[in-house]
């Protein structure tokens, strides 16, 4: 019996394939995108990023982007994670009924 963790990362996978084979994934990238720059979320992680970087000695990548992650996720507005997730469902909804 394959455990939970694997058959939810397999969900993902099948979920991610089918969204770029849909080109939706494409689609979400940009609102995605284009969100997170008219909140100035881009701006604010290029901005952390640089001081963590200049901070390092020496520096380093893997470092940084440990560093890094906790970050941008934390402060990720809620309203882009809540349209994201919603433009999601409504995919999956889509394509639930197609399967």
């Amino acid at each position: 019996m394959p455990d939970e963790g694997e058959s939810c990362e397999e969900l993902l996978n099948l979920l991610h394939q089918r969204l770029v084979a849909t080109g939706e994934w494409t689609v979400l990238l940009g609102q995605l995108r284009n969100m997170l720059e008219e909140d100035g979320w881009d701006v604010r992680l290029r901005e952390h990023a640089e001081k963590e970087a200049k901070a390092q000695e020496p520096l380093n990548l893997a470092s940084l982007v440990a560093k890094l992650d906790p970050y941008a996720q934390s402060t990720l507005p809620e309203s882009v994670r809540a349209a994201i997730s919603e433009k999601l469902r409504e995919f999956l909804d889509r394509n639930l009924e197609d399967a």
